[in-house]
C-alpha cells in the first residue's frame, strides 16, 4: 500500500510540473506527540515576504528562494498545548530575515523568544556567509540565549546544498556543526541532512543530529516529505523523535508528528 501511494505522489507530481514566481508564502502547521510520557497538542502559523519575486524555474520548488539567492524578512509563531491539568501553553515566536548583495554575501539575523508560562527564554542569532557556488552556501553564526536559570552561547558552522542529478532529480544536503558554552559547561552539537528530490515538486529527507554539553547529552533523528501538487501550495510533513538524559537521570524520549501547508503568491 505504502508503494503505491509513494508511486501515485510521484506520477502526480512529475504530471503537474509547473512555475510560478512568488514574492510572499503564508503556512500553517499541526503538531501532536509525546514527550516524558504526556502528550502534547499544537497549532502555528508563519511567513515570509521576499523583497523581489522569487524566480522558481531553478530547481525543486522547496529549495526556490535559496537557489534564487534571495533576501527575505519571515516570523512565525507556534503554541504547544500539554496534555494535563493546569498546565500553561507553550508559545515560540520568532521573526528574522536573511539578506544576499549581488557579491553574494549572506547576512542573517533572528529573534525568538519562547514563554512557558513560568519563564520566557530569549534568543538573538546573527549570521554571516557566502555562496560558494550558485547551489552551495556557507554560513557562520552566533546565537546567544538568555532565560533566568542560565545563559548560553552558541557559534554555528553551517552548510546547504543542492545538486543535480539525472532525469530531473536533485538531491539537497545540510551539515552544521556547533560549540555551545554555557555557565557551567561547554560541549557540541553536529547535524546531518539529506533530501532526494525525485522531480521539481516532490522531495524526501531525512536528518539526524546529535548535542552533548556537560551533563546533558540528546539525539534526534526525523523523516520529511514536501510535495508541491501546483507550484502555488505546498504539504509537508515530519515524523521526529528524540532521545535525552540529563544527569545521568536514564533517557527521555519523545516522539511526535508535524503537518503543515503554504500558500506562495
Amino acid at each position: 500500500m505504502k508503494k503505491i501511494v509513494l508511486a501515485s505522489a510521484i506520477a502526480l507530481a512529475t504530471a503537474g510540473q509547473a512555475y510560478a514566481d512568488y514574492q510572499f508564502e503564508l503556512g500553517g502547521v499541526y503538531t501532536s506527540g509525546e514527550i516524558g510520557g504526556t502528550d502534547y497538542d499544537g497549532f502555528g502559523v508563519g511567513g515570509e515576504f521576499h523583497f523581489d519575486k522569487v524566480d522558481t524555474s531553478k530547481g525543486p520548488l522547496a529549495e526556490a528562494s535559496f537557489l534564487d539567492k534571495s533576501s527575505f524578512v519571515d516570523f512565525s509563531f507556534l503554541s504547544v498545548e500539554p496534555d494535563f491539568a493546569g498546565a500553561d501553553d507553550i508559545e515560540t515566536t520568532n521573526i528574522g530575515g536573511r539578506f544576499v548583495t549581488g557579491s553574494n554575501l549572506i547576512i542573517e539575523a533572528d529573534w525568538s523568544t519562547v514563554d512557558t508560562g513560568l519563564a520566557d527564554v530569549d534568543t538573538i542569532r546573527v549570521g554571516v556567509g557566502t555562496y560558494i557556488n550558485d547551489t552551495t552556501d556557507v554560513v557562520v553564526s552566533y546565537s546567544t540565549e538568555d532565560d533566568d536559570n542560565a545563559d548560553v552561547d552558541y557559534l554555528d558552522v553551517t552548510f546547504h546544498g543542492v545538486n543535480a542529478l539525472n532525469q530531473g532529480a536533485s538531491v539537497g544536503y545540510d551539515v552544521a556543526v556547533g560549540y555551545i558554552d554555557t555557565d557551567d559547561d561547554s560541549g557540541y552539537h553536529i547535524d546531518v541532512g539529506g533530501t532526494y528530490y525525485f522531480n521539481n515538486m516532490f522531495g524526501l529527507g531525512l536528518s539526524a543530529g546529535i548535542t552533548d554539553v556537560g551533563d546533558f547529552s540528546s539525539d534526534t533523528i526525523s523523516l520529511d516529505a514536501s510535495f508541491f501538487p501546483s507550484a502555488q501550495v505546498e504539504i509537508y510533513a515530519s515524523i521526529f523523535d528524540e532521545s535525552t538524559e540529563i544527569n545521568g537521570g536514564g533517557d527521555v524520549d519523545s516522539d511526535g508528528i508535524l503537518i503543515g501547508a503554504a500558500v506562495r503568491f
